[in-house]
């Protein structure tokens, strides 16, 4: 009997392995319920952040994805973009008053938060942690944006943050590419985007024109995250190639991105952004079978 058990194990391994490595069922973006703030009080977390907006994405238990926040404080907010791989994801703050709890990591651009199950009397609490681009002033949320775009859920390399604004400025770079919508995808070589932007000159002072955007780069970038925000540019090939700034969250790195463009005649409408209605006890619901 061990020996037929043997034998059909060799016969069987190379069939198994030649089909390569088990492959998990992705996860639909918002077929898990993602965590909320916690409210009990923990010392250790003596920061409040507000997250504006949180966009995720996951496969089995890895989840990442971007967003928008302002740390507060008694002096003044601090605002950031962000974006992350955690064992868990979270929903944006649903009301004006609500935070998370926070503290900094040893890095300057590291946020951990701390989060909880959504729904449940003693809920297990968890931690992910934020890898940031300092912005120079809070965020305000009548101006945030609307994203869109949705986050990858099948994940065919590892999580790559996307790029923000880089918003020191440089004179070299005096155009405004305004990001109205965007939506990018990753595989084993590089980024690649696409989308609608307005793109303006204030040294010229022109109307701001409309330009649909493609792009293959190390690294991807976002619709911006404010209605007045852009991303600094410069002509390369003048009507039909910009090259703009970007910040890399959770260091300082800036990088540059190449981006062919198609101009058009008007600028593109702006979207708002429109804070999530679903209730707590929502949220706590088993996810539907339904597609």
């Amino acid at each position: 009997m061990k020996r037929m058990a043997l034998l059909t194990f060799l016969v069987l391994c190379p069939v198994v392995l030649a089909q390569g490595p088990v492959r998990l069922a992705p996860v639909r973006p918002g077929a898990v319920p993602p965590d909320v703030p916690l409210t009990t009080p923990d010392p250790n977390f003596p920061l409040r952040v507000h997250l504006l907006t949180a966009r995720f994405g996951g496969i089995a238990n890895v989840y990442h994805g971007y967003g928008s926040g302002n740390v507060l404080g008694d002096r003044a907010a601090l605002g950031f973009d962000y974006g992350f791989e955690c064992d868990v994801p979270f929903v944006p703050n649903q009301t004006p008053d609500e935070t998370y709890q926070a503290r900094w990591t040893a890095s300057q651009y590291g946020l951990e938060i701390l989060v909880a199950e959504a729904g449940i009397q003693q809920p297990r609490e968890h931690t992910c942690t934020l890898r940031l681009a300092i912005r120079k002033r809070p965020f305000d949320p009548a101006n945030t944006a609307a994203l869109t775009h949705g986050v990858s859920y099948s994940l065919r390399k590892r999580w790559q943050d996307p790029d923000f604004a880089y918003e020191e400025t440089q004179l070299d770079y005096p155009l405004h590419f305004h990001v109205v919508d965007g939506d990018r995808t990753e595989d084993s070589y590089q980024d690649h985007g696409w989308g609608t932007a307005n793109l303006s000159d204030p040294g010229a002072q022109p109307a701001p024109q409309g330009a649909e955007f493609s792009y293959d780069c190390s690294y991807g970038f976002l619709t911006n995250s404010q209605l007045t925000g852009f991303y600094q540019a410069r002509w390369v090939k003048p009507g039909t190639e910009l090259e703009v700034l970007l910040q890399r969250p959770g260091s300082d790195k800036v990088d540059k991105c190449k981006v062919e463009v198609n101009l058009k005649p008007q600028p593109y409408p702006e979207s708002h952004h429109i804070p999530l209605t679903t209730s707590t006890a929502a949220l706590s619901r088993p996810p539907s079978a339904t597609p």
